[in-house]
């Protein structure tokens, strides 16, 4: 019973010691089948954290990308996980990490709002809400057609 009870903790704690800060969607057009999500992660704790998935209830599927350019073209790679480590941060940005947010159940418009669960190797979960938004001026050149890309 001791076992099943210092294990429960230690699964809670590293779901509390990942804060997740700005979380958002950025808005596509009524008809996209994919949006993007972005949040800056951090690790208060002493070990590496790994986010393993990603869910919603908003969302048919999500995946984890990371944006590369290979021979001039550019391309997301899916990610297994993403892991921060102790003290550290991860940036999920336009241009480099993200979430890769596919079939959504209903067309998502600024100012509404999304939940993210994300579940980390320890089977703990943390659940932010993103707000939609529309890119920034200084993001928008950044902004593209995940159609387009290769995967």
């Amino acid at each position: 019973m001791f076992a099943g009870t210092l294990i429960l903790l230690v699964s809670f704690a590293a779901g509390a010691e990942l804060l997740v800060h700005e979380p958002w969607v950025r808005e596509a057009p009524p008809t996209a089948k994919m949006l993007a999500g972005y949040m800056s992660l951090h690790n208060n704790g002493d070990r590496p954290i790994d986010v393993v998935a990603v869910d919603s209830p908003a969302f048919g599927a999500v995946e984890m990308h990371r944006s590369e350019l290979h021979e001039g073209v550019a391309r997301m790679v899916q990610q297994d996980k993403l892991s921060v480590a102790p003290g550290g941060s991860l940036e999920l940005a336009p241009g480099g990490y993200h979430l890769m947010l596919m079939q959504p159940a209903k067309a998502l418009r600024a100012g509404d709002s999304v939940e993210l669960r994300l579940r980390l190797s320890d089977e703990s979960t943390v659940t932010v809400t993103a707000p939609v938004r529309k890119a920034s001026g200084a993001n928008h050149q950044q902004d593209h057609d995940h159609d387009q890309h290769h995967h």
